[in-house]
């Protein structure tokens, strides 16, 4: 049954339960078919969205195609399928010709390479497999400062239950030698539920089951012709959405697509993420059933996989009653919670609603300076955004203060920091040690530094260093000499595009 959605009204005044669709499920326990009833709602089919299926089309079937970005650059999206069914994706910036983002995709498996400043070497590498007890694995690699070796490493086991992140990072060993140097090992829980827009005494996240109230009966349910993997469920069952909530779930959807094309044009990885779970062929089921205090919504994260599927059962985002009531910043859950879906990305363990779901969340939702952890869209555009993409969202000065110079130089090595700023100079003859070091230091929006490769030849990526106190005697170079930090150095205002966002 197709409803087109000038009949949403009369769907609400009545009931979403339409016709069979599709061929009746099996039950697992007698095997007596099950009639599956579900109503595809012929709506969200703005410009953004047909270009979505068009992008969609060529990445699953092959082709070229050129989309506009929200910034005014352009994207070039090559891609092929060759024998045995591997996928290969390739995205070019504007005219480039070195592609800023290759994915490999065959059976589960995946692998994505980015070289984000299209020097022919990968600024990241992220990798999705099974081992052989059949647990997910992945693992993100990031070249931070540009210097053509991966020195971050994040790698997560599991996908539905308990999960195992372990963070590690590139270090100099005695000897010279380079190697991992694990800097946490946990295990957390994988569903991490999304607080109310302020994280308060009334969050419960340890003492409730976000996803108590899922309705269990997922027989019933409605999606929208332009978001097919994307299924409400509906209903009499606990927990199942009403007709008004599924139809204002459905107007929230209808800003999906766009929120897609802002995170495909700020951040092609987690675009391109996202985008494949969109259009494959397992769905998550939305639920209206969450019962815990504090808590918007909470999801089972992705990538979906049918092997975790059929361990785990279906894909399910439990969303509270009173969020679809109020309806204000919905579609910004919305996209949150299909971001953990799609991609497996887990909030920090300082969770403070500023890490790259939340970021991105706010950002590809027109910019917006609500929710937990917002105010600042210019800093979320730089969270969000992948390295080839940063530095349009503006940059600024930042100092920072070290505990000694000495630490400072051992931060920025390998960086193409100006050297004689990683020594700490009393006089022109005398040295000491630094008790506490400032530097100031370019950086993105969000605060990280922006790394210069070591080729960059006009100039550094630290405009000071300072001594605020030696180690012995007083220091000569101290920071009440420098000159405050200038102010048309920062660029970071609300982003241009955020206003067609």
């Amino acid at each position: 049954m197709h409803v087109t959605w000038r009949a949403v009204s009369v769907l609400v005044a009545g009931s979403l339960m339409g016709c069979p669709d599709n061929p009746p499920s099996e039950r697992a326990d007698s095997g007596t078919p099950v009639p599956r009833h579900h109503v595809i709602i012929d709506a969200g089919w703005d410009e953004s969205a047909q270009r979505l299926h068009a992008v969609m089309a060529v990445e699953r079937n092959g082709g070229t195609i050129t989309v506009p970005n929200r910034d005014g650059s352009t994207t070039r999206i090559v891609s092929r399928v060759e024998d045995g069914g591997t996928r290969i994706i390739q995205y070019f910036n504007n005219q480039g010709t070195l592609p800023v983002l290759t994915t490999r995709s065959v059976g589960e498996g995946s692998t994505h390479w980015g070289d984000y400043d299209e020097d022919s070497r990968p600024d990241y590498h992220y990798d999705r497999s099974f081992d052989d007890a059949g647990v997910m694995v992945q693992v993100w690699l990031d070249d931070t400062n540009r210097d053509g070796e991966f020195d971050r490493r994040r790698t997560q086991l599991g996908d539905r239950g308990d999960l195992r992140v372990i963070q590690e990072r590139m270090m100099t060993l005695d000897g010279g030698v380079r190697a991992w140097r694990v800097e946490s090992d946990e295990e957390v829980p994988a569903i991490q539920p999304h607080p109310d827009e302020e994280k308060d005494v009334t969050w419960a996240a340890g003492s409730c089951d976000s996803m108590a109230g899922f309705p269990a009966d997922l027989t019933s349910t409605t999606s929208m012709a332009a978001l097919p993997a994307i299924h409400i469920v509906t209903g009499p069952a606990t927990g199942a959405c009403s007709p008004e909530q599924t139809a204002r779930i459905l107007e929230a959807l209808e800003k999906l697509p766009a929120g897609v094309e802002c995170l495909v044009g700020v951040n092609s990885t987690l675009g391109a993420m996202l985008k494949g779970a969109l259009s494959g062929s397992i769905t998550t089921n939305i639920g209206c059933g969450g019962q815990c205090p504090g808590i918007r919504a909470a999801t089972d994260p992705g990538p979906p996989s049918m092997l975790g599927e059929l361990r785990s059962g279906p894909y399910r985002i439990n969303i509270a009653p009173r969020v679809v009531a109020a309806s204000q910043g919905l579609d910004r859950t919305l996209l949150h919670e299909l971001l953990h879906w799609s991609t497996g990305l887990k909030h920090a363990a300082v969770d403070d609603g500023t890490d790259q779901v939340w970021s991105c969340s706010r950002f590809c939702s027109r910019c917006t300076l609500d929710g937990f952890g917002g105010g600042d869209p210019a800093a979320d555009c730089a969270r969000c955004s992948d390295g080839s993409r940063k530095m349009s969202c503006g940059s600024k000065q930042v100092e920072n203060v070290m505990g000694s110079c000495e630490v400072f130089a051992g931060h920025v090595a390998g960086s193409g920091v100006d050297p004689a700023l990683t020594s700490c100079r009393v006089t022109d003859y005398t040295f000491y040690r630094c008790s506490t070091c400032a530097v100031a230091q370019a950086s993105y929006c969000d605060g990280t530094p922006i790394p210069f490769p070591l080729s960059f030849p006009t100039g550094y990526a630290t405009a000071y260093r300072c001594c605020r106190g030696c180690y012995m005697g007083e220091p000569v170079r101290d920071c009440s000499s420098i000159p405050p930090l200038p102010a048309d150095a920062t660029t970071c205002n609300l982003p241009v595009a955020c206003g067609t966002l």
